[in-house]
């Protein structure tokens, strides 16, 4: 991985001095502005190619954090192809990493299965404002610097805008603990299931919902106060991204 990880940088280095104007000694400097890096890689930049100065310093974790500079840059351009070229070459190698796009927006994020990507990337492109609060409790999910309380929180406001418009249009302060308990009060919620009453599906999307939030322990200020795992803040956004799916599409629903 490293001779064709190395030759991507260098080469998206020669693309953005030849096409954007920006040399490698620009994006460098931009690069330890945003990261405030004790060692600038400017340093090293000034006596080789972006490839090489990576190459050099030998640190596999600040390589990483560069390409995903890069990544972000690289979308601004809106330059998919190097995006998908960097993705291939981390698919071929076994990373544990992967390249995440979403609209303007583009990052390294960790590798989950794809068919876990793909009903997030579904769930997230189904709603601009409930889409984009859960694009940003994955990233700070599963991207290179996760943000355990972050992804979290996200997670839950995510639930909220997808679910209140459906459960409480007329209440624009509800929260997920109001919209929780309004749904299990009215108690015909369900999902487009054939229904077994020792488990109806009213039961089960309001225990998903319930469980979101009262699994939030950091939303409590005082002594009770506890940031989230990385393990709880996980697993809170892959449960939110079945219920913005199933709130934003109509298949959850008030059924007799």
């Amino acid at each position: 991985m490293a001779a064709s990880f190395y030759k991507w940088v260098h080469d998206v280095g020669v693309w953005f001095s030849a096409s954007a104007g920006v040399d490698r000694i620009m994006l460098a400097e931009e690069f330890d502005m945003l990261t405030q890096e004790p060692d600038p890689l400017v340093t090293t930049v000034r006596k080789h190619y972006l490839g090489e100065a990576l190459r050099t310093r030998s640190d596999e974790e600040f390589s990483l954090d560069f390409a995903d500079f890069l990544l972000a840059k690289l979308a601004e351009y809106d330059e998919g192809d190097w995006l998908a070229q960097l993705d291939a070459i981390l698919t071929k190698s076994g990373s544990e990493w992967t390249v995440g796009q979403r609209g303007a927006f583009a990052a390294l994020e960790k590798r989950v299965p794809d068919g876990v990507r793909a009903a997030a990337d579904l769930a997230m492109n189904g709603s601009a404002s409930a889409g984009n609060l859960l694009s940003e409790a994955w990233h700070a999910a599963f991207g290179r610097s996760p943000d355990s309380e972050e992804a979290y929180e996200k997670a839950i406001k995510a639930v909220e805008e997808a679910s209140a418009a459906v459960v409480l249009p007329n209440n624009p302060k509800a929260t997920l603990g109001t919209i929780a308990s309004t749904m299990r009060d009215q108690k015909n919620w369900r999902l487009p299931l054939e229904e077994d009453t020792n488990n109806p599906s009213a039961e089960v999307v309001v225990n998903m919902v319930r469980a979101l939030w009262s699994g939030q322990e950091s939303r409590h200020g005082g002594n009770s106060y506890r940031k989230p795992t990385q393990q709880e803040a996980e697993s809170a956004v892959l449960l939110a991204v079945p219920l913005v799916q199933w709130f934003t599409r109509g298949t959850v629903a008030r059924r007799s």
